[in-house]
């Protein structure tokens, strides 16, 4: 009895164990209500009795039998029998035995050495892909089951010691203040040349969108810090292109005329009490200061805004008590509040400014490309240990032992993708990584992982907590400084065309551009190779449409690379479009037609060939899409005819040299004025002033004390259509000596806008007729917008005056 008991008792004790709980890892795993262990590879379920087998010196010996219903962790098969552990055995015996294998991915956490698997810090990667964007950068995703869960980790490592590899800063719409998503701050940077690989989001920022602390973009510096020493962290790359990780500081000072030193607090932050700022065109479009304080404008400027380096400029002007000076391109503005207002109101115009920039620490000097961040991960190869609670989002930047760098996103909020990590175990991980120093940047909502795509496009890959991807104030770019050469597919612009059936196309107007292994396009150095399944390509390069419709593919090809386009043959047109909607012309003249045929809205390649042409009254004729006017004056209507649909033209040939478009007698048209930087702008109707008939235009200014360009705009309401092609725009201006530049506006049949000059300086008092040619090559229909725009754009000829227009005319000679 004794001894049925301890049996009892040594199986119960085997059972437990077989599926207890040990503690192998923190993280646990768990399989059908099970916890899986370290060793474990599957479990057996016993479906009729059977023996259990002891292992002894090479020989089975029963030991009991098994129990339906029974289950066990299985640790070993060899197709015979399955290990129980422990030396312990049950044979493969068909119909008595289930044996059940876990998920892979859940065997990967649990015995990760199996499969070739990292172990980090953070917990055991499950799943990881690499991609090769360019040699030298490497784009990774990995999937890492932690403590917490799920971890979705982004990767990008950089080799900054490749000739073409490197990496710049961006700016939310090339301004200090506001902000705008990664990936179009990506967009906007990525240029021939210069291709963007990859960004990520930079620092942390205010409420108005300003980075928080120092900015370095292509040598110069955008902003300063705000953060105390023990607490900011930058990361650089410096004239030699090598990473840095450190907190400099700048030290700026400045002398007038070489006297008088005086320090400045800060570049492109806001103006304290008592600070001095130092202002560029990349802050705003003015230093958005109040009037207590001091401004002075610096121009004719030399040098760079770069450690150990000076720049130097000319005082144009000192304005007291007005704030939010113009920041324009070429010049720089020195900003002073209490103290510092009256320090720089002693500077006068003419005068040289010097400004000194250093940074605290010698090797920053001369820094390249530069973005703040917060917490400083790993410094020396330790990785560093931080009291902050929270589990979010993060982005960090590390530097290996080779100086090569790589960002890290980790994505959060989300369990079922991934939970986010704290700052700790951040750490950790960039140091399994192999940083020896690394930091944070902006983290949360900001964090974002962009890459560019098989395709050339870039795209954000990572999965941001809002949902899509937060606007920030700067961004991290890694770029190839050149073009991969490497051709591998083909663009093909426009990528579907609609042709006419049976047409036969000289050109097809089609462009053909390499796509490089980054996605950029480049010319190609070798004709291509045509072909179709909706027509023939002759030896000549011509292209034969198919005589019925079809859909089919056009298809270019060199080399191992190719390309294909959508093509539609069809024989029906459902619009026709011509332009000019109207011909106006003189004797014996030409008028080139604009026709375009259309199926389903789809705009379809004819020849102006293959378009039939009546002209009534014997007006003239129509060759190669020119209509060429008889010598004879009438009226009449040229038609255009393909397949079943038509379009009418009305014609009238013999006309005046000039036409008066608007003489303001009686006038039905309502006149408005418009402008900029003035302080009073109006146009009205008068008789008081007149060239001809009775009525003009009156237009009255005030310009005076007005920054930038200034000017005063007068447009009817609607908008004069002109018929045919002018060849100027005349009328009459009563000056009023001011020297002010009279323009006028246009807009052609394609909605382009020109500017037309009848004046540079309106240098004399009373009538003077004046034109202004119009461009040879514009689209009919033109629409006179804008009469008359007189504008100043020299600040010191700001003042006030009245002119006068009569008889607005188009010249036709």
């Amino acid at each position: 009895m004794l001894r049925k008991w301890l049996a009892s008792l040594f199986f119960a004790a085997l059972f437990v164990w077989a599926l207890a709980e040990p503690n192998v890892q923190a993280a646990a795993v768990y399989w059908e209500g099970t916890k899986l262990v370290k060793g474990q590879i599957g479990k057996i379920e016993i479906l009729k009795p059977i023996n259990l087998w002891k292992k002894e010196n090479g020989t089975f010996r029963s030991v009991r039998v098994l129990k339906p219903g029974e289950q066990y962790r299985v640790y070993s098969s060899d197709g015979k029998q399955y290990g129980l552990g422990n030396n312990l055995y049950v044979t493969n015996i068909k119909g008595y035995v289930l044996y059940k294998t876990p998920p892979k991915e859940k065997l990967k956490l649990v015995n990760p050495e199996r499969y070739g698997i990292r172990k980090l810090s953070l917990g055991t990667v499950t799943d990881e892909s690499s991609t090769v964007i360019v040699p030298g950068v490497k784009k990774s995703e990995l999937e890492i089951y932690s403590d917490r869960g799920k971890q979705h980790v982004y990767k990008l490592d950089i080799n900054l010691a490749m000739e073409q590899i490197g990496m710049e800063t961006a700016l939310s719409d090339e301004q200090v203040l506001g902000i705008e998503p990664v990936l179009d701050q990506a967009k906007r940077a990525d240029v021939e040349g210069d291709v963007v690989l990859g960004a990520v989001n930079g620092d942390y920022f205010k409420d108005n969108g300003s980075p928080t602390d120092l900015m370095v973009h292509n040598g110069e510096i955008i902003t300063t810090n705000m953060t105390p020493i023990d607490q900011r962290v930058i990361f650089g790359i410096n004239a030699n292109g090598k990473a840095m990780i450190g907190n400099p500081d700048v030290q700026l000072a400045m002398t007038i005329n070489g006297k008088n030193p005086h320090i400045i607090h800060s570049i492109n932050k806001r103006r304290d009490a008592n600070h001095l700022v130092l202002y560029t065109p990349y802050f705003s479009a003015t230093t958005l200061t109040n009037s207590l304080g001091t401004e002075v404008v610096l121009t004719n400027l030399q040098g760079k805004l770069n450690g150990n380096g000076t720049m130097i400029g000319t005082v144009k002007e000192v304005v007291t008590g007005v704030g939010s000076a113009p920041l324009l391109p070429g010049e720089i503005v020195l900003s002073g509040h209490g103290e510092a207002s009256s320090y720089l109101k002693q500077a006068k115009i003419g005068d040289t400014v010097e400004i000194s920039i250093q940074y605290d620490q010698a090797a920053w000097n001369g820094v390249e490309e530069a973005i703040g961040g917060r917490y400083r991960l790993v410094a020396g190869g330790v990785a560093q240990s931080f009291n902050i609670a929270g589990v979010h989002p993060r982005t960090a930047i590390g530097i290996d032992k080779n100086g090569n760098v790589f960002t890290v996103v980790v994505d959060g909020r989300n369990p079922s993708h991934s939970n986010g990590v704290t700052l700790n175990e951040l750490a950790k991980l960039m140091k399994d990584f192999g940083a020896v120093d690394a930091m944070t940047f902006d983290g949360g909502g900001s964090s974002t992982f962009v890459v560019r795509q098989p395709n050339g496009k870039l795209a954000v890959i990572n999965k941001p907590s809002d949902g899509t991807a937060r606007p920030v104030a700067n961004s991290l770019l890694v770029v190839y400084r050149g073009q991969a050469k490497d051709v591998k597919q083909l663009a093909i612009e426009p990528q579907e065309i609609t042709l006419w059936a049976g047409e036969t196309y000289r050109n097809l107007g089609l462009s053909v551009k390499g796509v490089t292994l980054t996605g950029a396009t480049v010319p190609l150095s070798q004709p291509v190779t045509w072909s179709s399944n909706a027509g023939t390509f002759l030896q000549d390069g011509s292209f034969i449409a198919a005589k019925q419709p079809t859909q089919g593919t056009m298809t270019a090809s060199l080399g191992s690379a190719a390309g294909s386009i959508g093509v539609r043959v069809v024989n029906e047109v459902d619009q026709l479009m011509v332009q000019p909607n109207e011909i106006y012309i003189h004797e014996n003249g030409s008028q080139p037609l604009s026709i375009q045929a259309f199926y389903q809205g789809k705009k379809i390649m004819i020849n102006p060939t293959s378009f039939r042409y009546t002209v009534s009254n014997g007006l003239g004729t129509v060759e190669n899409g020119t209509f060429k006017a008889a010598g004879k004056q009438g009226t009449g209507t040229v038609t255009v005819q393909i397949g079943a649909k038509t379009a009418v033209i009305p014609v009238t040939v013999g006309i005046p040299d000039k036409v008066t478009i608007e003489d303001f007698e009686n006038t039905s048209n309502q006149w408005l004025a418009s402008g900029t930087n003035y302080v009073a702008a109006s146009v009205s109707l008068t008789n008081n002033v007149v060239q001809n008939g009775q009525g003009a235009l009156q237009i009255a200014y005030d310009f005076s004390g007005k920054p930038g360009t200034s000017g005063v705009y007068a447009a009817a309401k609607t908008g004069m259509v002109l018929k045919g092609r002018p060849t100027k725009i005349g009328m009459w201006l009563y000056g009023d000596a001011k020297g002010h530049w009279l323009r006028a506006q246009i807009k052609d049949g394609s909605g382009k806008r020109y500017w037309l000059d009848f004046a540079k300086s309106v240098d004399w008092t009373g009538w003077k007729y004046v034109t202004a040619d119009l461009p040879s090559n514009v689209v009919l229909p033109i629409t006179l917008e804008m009469p008359v725009r007189y504008m100043e754009v020299n600040e010191a000829n700001k003042n006030a005056g009245t002119i006068y227009i009569d008889d607005i005319q188009a010249i036709y000679n």
